[in-house]
């Protein structure tokens, strides 16, 4: 099957299935509740209803950043604790969460919230073993790569007398880091395509065949994964495009105390929307994959 069909298959599925879209959506949006509010906790008792927090509604604030950081010692590394630990909580929470999404695919009627925790309680377990799987290519990646071959990048560069060729040297070596982590994430989704769709494949047994898989159909397999994917990054420079950082700090700093409210719940309204897309677009990317892998076994 070639690239532009597996993926127009794989969105046909994905508006069908846009409930666990939904359901991935709400689980995240839960994660980074759980991780945003020690930092509004922190930023509210350090302004509370001072004018600094009413300049703060309008932008962001060096004054404050200098002043934060002298009256609460230690407050940023927290609040980088909390946030790593839900960044962690965030990738095994969306790997289990993949044992629901998936089998809907295979799912010839309809599928309800029920059978997504079934399948979830059914293939979460071995999907966690895959991504130990995956955490290992990931650290090597950056054990190799970004420690070993930035070492030699920078051993190489000192000889240069222009900064330019350092520039580029490390460019090149940050952009092979994000290839080769781009890659392994690649080989992850075919490993998980293939653990769900093949019963009794175990994780190892997974990623080995995913891999060669990916190497087999090198490019097709990249159109696949990267078409769906840049869709979602386009969302959110539209988003961006459309709602500039200056345009909206500046109407909500010009806003009345009722009109305000009412233009900070607009602005959260339209960013959840795009977030939703950006979770959907990550959705058609998995079933783009499970069009392409099943009809290319």
């Amino acid at each position: 099957m070639s690239v532009g069909l597996s993926i127009r298959q794989g969105f046909a599925i994905t508006r069908r299935r846009w409930s666990v879209v939904l359901i991935l959506f709400l689980a995240n949006l839960a994660v980074a509740a759980l991780a945003g509010l020690p930092i509004y906790y922190g930023i509210q008792n350090s302004t509370g209803y001072s004018l600094m927090g009413r300049e703060m509604a309008g932008g962001f604030s060096v004054d404050w950043l200098t002043d934060f950081s002298f009256n609460s010692p230690g407050s940023f590394g927290y609040f980088a604790t909390v946030i790593t630990y839900m960044g962690v909580v965030s990738l095994v929470l969306n790997s289990i969460l993949a044992g629901g999404v998936l089998p809907s695919f295979k799912a010839s009627g309809n599928y309800s919230w029920g059978d997504f925790f079934r399948q979830t309680r059914l293939y979460g377990w071995r999907l966690l073993r895959l991504l130990l799987i995956g955490l290992i290519g990931y650290w090597i990646v950056f054990k190799l790569l970004n420690e070993k071959l930035g070492q030699a990048a920078d051993r190489w560069a000192n000889n240069f007398l222009d900064d330019r060729p350092v520039f580029w040297v490390h460019l090149a070596v940050t952009l092979l880091i994000i290839l080769c982590l781009g890659f392994i994430n690649l080989v992850m989704d075919y490993a998980r395509v293939r653990l769900v769709r093949e019963e009794g494949t175990g994780a190892v047994e997974a990623f080995l065949a995913a891999l060669g898989f990916a190497f087999g159909r090198f490019w097709k397999a990249i159109g696949v994964y990267i078409v769906p994917a840049l869709l979602g990054l386009a969302l959110l420079g539209f988003y961006r495009l459309l709602f500039p950082w200056g345009l909206i700090n500046s109407s909500i700093a010009r806003g009345s105390h009722t009109g305000e409210p009412l233009a900070m719940a607009a602005l959260l309204v339209v960013q959840q929307a795009v977030m939703f897309g950006r979770y959907w677009f990550r959705v058609a990317t998995w079933a783009s994959e499970w069009s392409f892998y099943t009809t290319a076994k």
